[in-house]
């Protein structure tokens, strides 16, 4: 370049050239004018241009320095807009699946379809050519193409660069618009997109939930373990041509599968409980209902039942009337609706007396004839008059006089520690949003120093005779699986467990195989002496067999329970004509496979009346689809009380109570019962043995001889057959402790 600039500058004029040469290449004209010689007036005439050159150089190359390298990152993302293409890979949401495998909430691949209303020049046209296709209205479409083309760039409203046509094509529907796509409507997108489904429709939607138009969970599990379940978006980058067709991808960001959760939801216990709840809220008049059915061993919940029910598939209407009934229709009364107990309660009082030594089931209270006065308020009465009774009548009639006693004599820090003991107060931990500790007051009323204070507020703290009330359910709410976990101390052998849905986690590997995600099981706590439990069991039995819970007897099983009747109260004022209705209790009764919880919201009846029935329904049902052999004979008639369990141990003629496993199911102690109960009068006391440990009877029901002769011989087992065919019954049960010596008798039949 140089050179060419020298040359230009150098080149002689022409002699044809009509204009005479400039002065300083005339001939001797630059000696003469200039004082000096040519060649250094173009030496530096050359230098000037030179640097002008180099300078012109510099510049460009500090240019190239700033885009390659200050501004490369910026110019780079606009090439990459320009040629590549991001699309976010939205993950397959998580399976729900209930104990059997069974599904009870998938995700179906679907697609959407989508356009900017920006680039529609022709709204009309686009509509009259794209609505028929999708089986919607042409005039409907135009307006909303319409609409969002006039709203203004900086509108709120993020949807004006997104229009959803219509959702969940079908796949002639997605044939018939890809034929539109790149000509005439290179602008027309299809999305993939998915749709929940619930194979069992409304079956334990209280617990599994639902989904939003987004497939975000919006209620129940799915909007519990929503984060895992949705799993971790990914990113697809593409290379396009002039008119953004897609040529090359690859993953920028792979996705991560949602997490599939296997619930300890029971699907056809889980429709047993639904359909009874349901007959017997409407027979009972009740506005609302829930029932519960636990593992008092585990905690695991075998079927949480609400009603009214909803479908899970239907949206949350948008109309305020309609979106008020709907979300009452998905309210879950088992966790979110704490309720006065009542006579529930009293399971819990019985209990602390004879736990505490200062009662057994034959101490004598005298419940004042059926009106018990009480200075400066309303007196405590009964519905019955009675007179000197012993504990296990007080709890078989549900006398209030009786266990207001108890209370008196325990004092309210005993009372507050048992209620504690027994998980009343607290929040379960169930896996489901919105659980509510219960109304449970504080102990005491404090100062700002944190002190107790001499002036009691009743609304908030424990007066001075809250305790006696408490006794008897009243002053306190409790949700039906706080319940059920109280029922499980006794009906286990006295551990407090804690309530799960969740028994397994597992996401899919990219590899095909399963990542199996751990579950933190938390460790039952001993809350009741073994002994007490057992008796706390038998004198459940009673209330069953003689008391006030004779419509929840159930046929080929024992079963121990609790009624319950409360007053409603709207705002300040006590129905009468209204009750909390509810039933506690567990089957069979001496060693219990099953706590079921039934609570009635506003009925008319009272609990042995309206909530007993379902309990047996429920019950009945469970039990057999779990194939708990019976302990009654055929006769229905039930075994003497002082009869041993169906799963001897040791020497027949004593009481065994059941325990399925030390660690970690609750580890229900076994106490053998000898010839009386210990407590407060030495001469009626009675002396508990030791805790007996052994090997523990294997399941064998639903296997054939062969099979269960192998088994047997492994585990270094004697059996004793009868019959042939399948295995259907067994003595012991499965998971009891087999005393040394003793057989296991199975029974077979085709």
């Amino acid at each position: 370049m140089m050179y060419f600039f020298f040359f230009l500058i150098m080149r002689p004029p022409p002699k044809s050239s009509p204009f005479p040469p400039p002065p300083l290449f005339r001939p001797g004209g630059a000696e003469e004018k200039m004082g000096e010689p040519i060649d250094q007036v173009a030496a530096r005439r050359v230098l000037w241009v030179g640097r002008i050159a180099l300078g012109w150089a510099l510049l460009i190359v500090l240019r190239l320095l700033v885009l390659q390298v200050v501004q490369h990152e910026e110019y780079l993302e606009i090439a990459r807009n320009q040629q590549h293409r991001a699309f976010p890979t939205i993950p397959d949401r998580g399976e729900i699946l209930d104990r059997t495998g069974h599904p009870l909430a998938v995700s179906i691949r679907t697609s959407t379809a989508v356009v900017n209303p920006q680039r529609i020049v022709n709204p009309e046209f686009f509509a009259g050519v794209v609505a028929p296709m999708l089986n919607l209205d042409p005039a409907a479409v135009t307006e909303e193409i319409r609409m969002r083309q006039k709203m203004k760039k900086n509108t709120a409203m993020v949807s004006r660069f997104y229009y959803e046509i219509k959702r969940h094509l079908s796949p002639e529907e997605v044939k018939s618009l890809q034929r539109l796509r790149p000509v005439p409507f290179d602008f027309l997108e299809i999305h993939r997109d998915a749709r929940r489904e619930y194979p069992n429709g409304s079956t334990a939607a209280h617990v599994v939930g639902s989904v939003d138009r987004f497939n975000s969970g919006n209620s129940g599990v799915e909007q519990k373990h929503n984060e895992e379940l949705e799993g971790a978006r990914g990113r697809l980058r593409a290379l396009t041509d002039a008119l953004r067709g897609k040529y090359f991808s690859w993953f920028e960001q792979p996705p991560r599968e949602g997490v599939d959760l296997m619930l300890s939801v029971d699907s056809v216990i889980q429709h047993e409980a639904e359909k009874h709840l349901e007959q017997g809220v409407l027979e009972s008049g009740a506005e609302y209902g829930s029932v519960v059915v636990m593992d008092p061993h585990s905690g695991e919940i075998l079927a949480l039942a609400n009603y009214p029910n909803f479908d899970p598939r239907e949206e949350v209407p948008a109309t305020p009337g309609a979106k008020q009934q709907a979300m009452a229709k998905r309210r879950n009364w088992a966790v979110l609706a704490p309720f006065e107990p009542g006579s529930v309660m009293k399971m819990v009082t019985v209990a602390a007396g004879i736990d505490t030594g200062k009662f057994t089931p034959d101490s004598i209270v005298y419940c004042e004839n059926g009106a018990f006065p009480r200075p400066g308020r309303k007196a405590i009465t009964d519905l019955g008059r009675y007179g000197a009774i012993p504990v296990t009548t007080v709890l078989v009639k549900s006398s209030n006089i009786g266990v207001t006693k108890i209370s008196l004599a325990l004092g309210p820090d005993v009372m507050w520690e048992y209620l504690g003991r027994f998980g009343l107060g607290q929040r379960t931990g169930l896996e489901l949003p919105g659980e509510t500790r219960g109304l449970f007051k504080a102990r005491y009323c404090l100062d700002q120093d944190g002190k107790p204070s001499r002036h009691i507020d009743e609304t908030r703290c424990w007066g001075p005779y809250t305790h006696e009330y408490v006794s008897f359910g009243h002053e306190i709410g409790a949700t039906a699986v706080q319940l059920a976990r109280a029922t499980s101390v006794v009906a286990n052998g006295g551990f407090l467990v804690f309530p799960r849905l969740i028994q397994s986690k597992s996401r899919p590997r990219p590899d095909g195989g399963r990542e199996v995600i751990p579950v933190l099981v938390q460790k039952p706590e001993r809350a009741l002496k073994p002994q007490t439990a057992l008796i706390m069991r038998r004198m459940m039995r009673q209330v069953v067999e003689e008391g006030t819970g004779r419509r929840a007897r159930l046929e080929g099983y024992t079963a121990g329970g609790k009624t319950g009747s409360a007053e409603v109260w709207d705002g300040r004022v006590r129905r009468r004509d209204l009750n909390n209705a509810s039933f506690i209790g567990f089957a069979p009764a001496e060693s219990p496979s099953v706590v079921v919880v039934v609570t009635l919201g506003r009925t008319p009846r009272q609990g042995g009346a309206a909530a007993a029935p379902i309990f047996k329904n429920v019950t009945q049902a469970a039990l057999r689809i779990l194939r708990v052999p019976p302990d009654l004979p055929d006769s229905g008639e039930p075994l003497p009380l002082d009869q041993p369990s169906t799963e001897p141990a040791g020497d027949p003629s004593l009481g065994l109570a059941r325990a399925k496993a030390e660690e970690p199911k609750a580890a229900a102690a076994l106490a053998l019962l000898s010839a009386g109960l210990p407590g407060a009068q030495p001469e009626t006391a009675e002396v508990f043995s030791p805790l007996i440990d052994g090997p523990r009877v294997p399941d064998f029901r639903g296997k054939p001889v062969r099979v269960v002769m192998s088994e047997s011989a492994r585990a270094g087992m004697e059996i004793e057959i009868a019959g042939r065919g399948l295995a259907r019954e067994q003595q012991p049960a499965p998971g009891s402790i087999l005393p040394p010596g003793q057989r296991i008798r199975v029974e077979f039949r085709p």
